[in-house]
């Protein structure tokens, strides 16, 4: 049995941080077929205020920096720091704890100026 290491986040200011993950779920289209549905999820830590976006197809790191940027647009602002799990859309390796992020992420991260905590696999 694997159990996922967590723990409490304490009371942060608002337009500190923000948490992102992504998802997917398995429903029942208008035929009764199952569908394969695609989420990312982005949750403001001081209000839990949340931002959620559906494809119908998995998420490319284009559709991922395209999302960003409306969440920040509904949410009003860019956040100092963005909290992600290691994900292959924005993730590269992790060298000897020093995370690599993909090319486009690295640029998108460099001119949005926001810091980035990613949690260990």
């Amino acid at each position: 049995v694997r159990v996922r290491d967590h723990e409490a986040v304490e009371e942060l200011p608002m337009g500190q941080q923000i948490q992102v993950d992504w998802g997917e779920i398995t429903v029942k289209n208008q035929g009764k077929k199952p569908v394969k549905l695609y989420f990312i999820t982005f949750v403001l830590s001081n209000s839990r205020y949340k931002y959620v976006e559906w494809l119908d197809r998995p998420f490319t790191t284009r559709d991922t920096i395209r999302c960003h940027e409306k969440a920040f647009q509904f949410f009003g602002g860019i956040p100092k720091e963005i909290v992600y799990d290691q994900d292959h859309l924005i993730t590269v390796s992790e060298n000897a704890g020093d995370i690599i992020l993909t090319g486009e992420f690295q640029a998108y991260k460099q001119e949005r100026g926001f810091r980035i905590y990613l949690c260990r696999k």
